[in-house]
């Protein structure tokens, strides 16, 4: 088995640079990976029972890199917002870190990059990336310009918690990115309760998807006020995210804490 796993993963490379040849063009620019393809990759999903699915609302993956619409957005604004590769010294707590990002960011020698992510059975992590839990980070108050918490907190049950502790880490005006998954049509988040235990395809059922624990709406913004954070909303015009891939409507969601 791990000698299959081994040959997967040294042919992967040659596979996406196949890809990105095949699907070549001018319609679309990964702005990660700077290649450039007639159409992204759809994006699959799977249901609760291991099954594949593809999800038809989402703009793509890019060919070549795997990144998705959420890391190129997060990316661009991290470069040409918040212009990160022009920092001496940066002090970054990245959750769940996205490779694409991370491949990036471990590279700049003003930034003191750490990764951390709840290793959990069946997944595979970088070595960079060190066990952690969001809602009992491991660090002192006040030691991060920046933390990265990007399509996180719809799966942790504590969310509060999660915000605080992220909130408990930053130094006084450093910016979290707390990106998540928002219904706008939903005034009020639709969650599991804190008494029940919900199966796979009950989560599935209920959120979209099956290791989510929560729909969040609007008042999404509501909860990071509570927790103490200034909220931003960075939106790009329509044929930024034509350009590059973003997602529709999806903004990053920048938190201050003053």
């Amino acid at each position: 088995m791990k000698v299959k796993e081994t040959i997967k993963d040294l042919l992967r490379p040659l596979y996406r640079q196949f890809l990105a040849v095949k699907n070549k063009g001018n319609n679309v620019t990964c702005n990660i990976c700077g290649k450039h393809f007639s159409r992204l990759r759809p994006v699959m999903g799977r249901h609760a029972d291991g099954t594949l699915f593809e999800i038809e609302d989402h703009v793509g993956r890019c060919w070549f890199c795997d990144s998705y619409p959420r890391n190129r957005q997060l990316f661009y604004w991290l470069l040409n917002d918040y212009k990160i590769m022009q920092a001496d010294s940066l002090r970054i707590l990245h959750i769940a870190p996205e490779v694409q990002i991370s491949d990036r960011l471990l590279k700049h020698k003003g930034i003191d990059y750490i990764c951390v992510d709840k290793r959990c059975e069946g997944y595979k992590y970088p070595d960079y990336v060190l066990n952690g839990d969001v809602c009992n980070l491991e660090f002192d108050d006040n030691t991060f310009d920046m933390v990265i918490c990007n399509h996180v907190l719809e799966h942790v049950k504590d969310d509060r918690c999660a915000m605080n502790e992220i909130k408990r880490v930053l130094k006084r005006n450093g910016v979290a990115i707390l990106m998540s998954p928002i219904d706008v049509e939903l005034d009020k988040t639709i969650e599991e309760k804190k008494d029940e235990n919900l199966t796979a395809d009950e989560r599935e059922e209920r959120f979209g998807q099956f290791d989510h624990v929560r729909l969040y709406g609007i008042d999404y913004f509501d909860r990071l006020k509570e927790a103490g954070f200034s909220v931003y909303r960075i939106s790009y015009k329509d044929e930024m995210t034509a350009k590059f891939g973003f997602m529709p409507g999806e903004d990053v969601i920048v938190c201050k804490k003053d």
